[in-house]
């Protein structure tokens, strides 16, 4: 399983044009692995999760195409994980020299209702749309994809992804798992955790986490026998007033809690 993050930050990107926080005048200045756009990764070219705003220009920075993509996992509505410009533009106008295999997307219901005004042609976008709820099961050949409930907002989820050879959990945007959903998450056996750190080492909140959550939730995997102390783990989607940039960041992400920080263009392979 091939992991490409396209962007790790939290929804006003590092640096916030609206900003002169030390962390995005840092990112203005230094630039190179301290610039951050919205969250997204991309998996074996084919399967990404999440669309936001700077998914062109991930892609485009990246030297990613995206025409074998088959399957889009959306984790909620917010705008930074969801714009439906993303998909309205692969409608046949805006690709006369190019024919896309079918691409199946997966969101919950309220998703798909912010969806329906954008006047999307699902035919000519070659477009599937699946509905999906927390504790869905499916089946996206190669993939098994596990929906589950997040802490955030009233449909967001996590995902688990199986491609049949490496379990991936990626658990963004989310605070502290709700105790029945670890009823969920115990059968699990991860080989490697994508798990937010937006709030880095400075607070605490209901809705994202800081390093404190992630050693909790992190703990609490290992007495489940969900990962254990080797388990690769990538904490990604920064807030800029809530973290340092990308060098002090790697640091104490490191030593605080044993975690890699992701960046934008890092590649896995599990």
């Amino acid at each position: 399983m091939d992991i490409t993050f396209l962007g790790t930050a939290a929804a006003e990107g590092i640096p916030f044009p609206f900003c002169d926080c030390p962390t995005c005048r840092h990112a203005r200045e230094h630039r190179g692995r301290n610039v951050r756009r919205r969250q997204s990764i991309l998996i074996g070219g084919d399967l990404l999760v999440d669309a936001g705003p700077d998914l062109y220009a991930s892609c485009a920075d990246l030297g990613l195409s995206l025409t074998e993509l088959r399957y889009a996992l959306i984790t909620h509505s917010h705008p930074d994980h969801f714009q439906t410009v993303n998909f309205a533009f692969r409608q046949k106008g805006f690709r006369l020299q190019t024919d896309l295999r079918p691409l199946t997307v997966v969101a919950s219901p309220l998703v798909f209702a912010k969806w329906g005004g954008a006047g999307v042609s699902d035919d000519s976008a070659a477009l599937a749309r699946v509905s999906c709820l927390p504790n869905d099961r499916l089946s996206l050949p190669p993939y098994r994809v596990h929906a589950i409930e997040a802490t955030h907002i009233a449909e967001a989820m996590n995902y688990v992804i199986d491609d049949g050879r490496h379990k991936l959990l990626y658990a963004s945007d989310t605070g502290l798992y709700r105790e029945h959903v670890w009823e969920t998450v115990k059968d699990h056996r991860f080989d490697a955790v994508i798990m937010e750190c937006t709030l880095g080492n400075r607070t605490r909140g209901p809705t994202h986490m800081s390093v404190g959550d992630m050693k909790t939730m992190l703990a609490r995997m290992r007495e489940l026998g969900c990962i254990d102390d080797s388990t690769p783990v990538y904490a990604t989607h920064f807030s800029h007033q809530q973290v340092e940039p990308h060098e002090s960041l790697s640091r104490m992400l490191l030593e605080e809690a044993g975690v890699h920080c992701a960046y934008d263009g890092l590649v896995v392979t599990l």
